[in-house]
């Protein structure tokens, strides 16, 4: 593991990140997309054209054919798992099918707004927080509050807080399907080896910076950090919230503020003296091949979203590791993001589109998730069908951290999700790292936030 710099700015990381959430399996393998892609326009336009007036019905009502077209960034292999799925939803609800119109990650977006710009937009599309805030600001999304608002026994249904990402000025504009949370995976047998007890759910920002610690070495001249981990401000922001203080974004889809507030500086002292230490890695450490020494039994902690856990418990399976989420100072903070279903403005068939994406969340997670254990469900229900997954793999640890989580009382954003976030994160981008490094503290940290927020008034 040798340490460089990353050519990957934070900006550019995080909306990676953000588009990565919760995908099936990281392969993305959409061979063939080419082909469907192709006839994404015409499908759409078949489907509106037949279905022009129809109303979509009710469930085992309906006499009227509904085509509701649907499109996914996963996998070629979770596409199938979704469409073999949602071959029980087209028996129970005869009169609507449903085409799959899949699409690959790396141009997703791009190809979407085409589409949508060109009124050709698939009725159901995958989606993240960004691109709703962002599409919805464009008046691109149909508003779904008066079917939310009828079927408040399944809305009632989802973790609570997670749909309000979901809404703007208070309205639905989606779904959300899966959720990313983000903790520590550690290595069971070199926490035993440096006779440390394993974390737990609440264990103390005390106790995770002197494990780090202790867990570091410089064996044979070979650094080896005790936790690999590049914190941006949104994860210090934990460490202020669970301190008392304000977080470094005071609202997930609108934030109106960037703040450091004594805590959150007290904060960065930790991080900057662990690096100083050599507990954990350079803030310029390129961590993108990371989870190879992980699974070969040479990295004690790393930070990572829970969708690592499938990898590992595919090509690891003698791998002795085990999950916790972040610690606290004295109350509980999270972060974590959604991937979910949204549709354009123009749809035709609004009850059966309604339908389908109801049956998304409800009974096809809770089809595939055990088969692709990627990402709870934000439906309660069907994220129980991957937690049982998880813990027949032996990962009780992994299924109780993450619904502990889903359930924090206090969550805080993963980054800035607006549209003027591409001007505010170059400020990040400029200090950040010469901050961690022990370059930069308190009055570069309070430019940074100064900037930020003139971006903000500014928007």
């Amino acid at each position: 593991m040798k340490a460089m710099k990353t050519g990957v700015t934070l900006t550019a990381f995080l909306l990676v990140a953000g588009m990565l959430s919760a995908c099936g399996n990281s392969d993305n393998n959409n061979s063939g997309n080419t082909g469907n892609a192709k006839n994404a326009g015409n499908t759409q336009d078949a489907g509106n054209t037949k279905n022009a007036g129809n109303d979509g019905g009710t469930t085992g009502t309906t006499t009227e054919k509904a085509e509701v077209t649907l499109m996914t960034w996963e996998s070629q292999d979770m596409n199938n798992k979704i469409m073999e799925s949602m071959k029980k939803f087209e028996q129970e609800n005869p009169g609507i099918t449903v085409k799959l119109m899949p699409a690959p990650l790396s141009d997703y977006g791009t190809k979407l707004n085409g589409m949508i710009a060109a009124k050709q937009a698939p009725d159901i599309f995958q989606l993240g927080n960004d691109m709703l805030v962002q599409d919805q600001a464009s008046n691109l999304l149909f508003d779904w509050t008066e079917h939310a608002s009828a079927d408040t026994d399944f809305m009632n249904g989802f973790y609570p807080g997670v749909l309000d990402g979901w809404k703007v000025d208070g309205k639905n504009y989606g779904l959300p399907g899966l959720l990313n949370t983000y903790g520590i995976f550690y290595n069971k047998q070199l926490f035993k080896d440096a006779g440390l007890t394993e974390p737990k759910i609440g264990w103390t920002y005390d106790e995770f910076f002197a494990d780090m610690k202790k867990l570091s070495s410089k064996k044979d001249g070979v650094q080896q950090y005790g936790l690999y981990f590049h914190p941006d401000p949104f994860t210090v922001s934990l460490y202020a919230a669970s301190a008392g203080g304000s977080p470094f974004a005071d609202n997930l889809l609108n934030p109106t503020s960037a703040t450091v507030s004594p805590q959150f500086i007290e904060g960065v002292t930790k991080y900057q003296q662990a690096i100083a230490d050599g507990s954990m890695n350079p803030a310029t450490f390129d961590l993108s091949t990371i989870m190879g020494p992980f699974k070969d039994g040479k990295v004690a902690m790393t930070y990572q979203g829970q969708w690592i856990a499938d990898d590992l418990i595919r090509n690891a399976p003698d791998l002795q590791w085990g999950y916790v989420p972040m610690p606290v100072v004295t109350s509980q903070a999270e972060i974590y993001d959604a991937v979910g279903w949204a549709s354009p403005v123009s749809i035709k068939n609004p009850d059966a589109v309604w339908k389908v994406m109801k049956y998304l969340d409800s009974t096809m997670y809770k089809d595939v998730l055990p088969q692709t254990p990627v990402a709870p469900s934000a439906f309660q229900a069907s994220a129980s069908s991957y937690y049982d997954t998880l813990k027949a793999a032996g990962h009780q640890d992994l299924a109780d951290g993450i619904d502990h989580i889903l359930k924090s009382p206090t969550t805080l954003p993963v980054r800035f999700l607006t549209s003027w976030a591409g001007k505010a994160n170059p400020f990040i981008d400029t200090v950040w790292n010469n901050v961690l490094s022990g370059k930069g503290g308190e009055k570069e940290l309070q430019g940074m936030a100064d900037k930020i927020n003139k971006t903000i008034k500014a928007s």
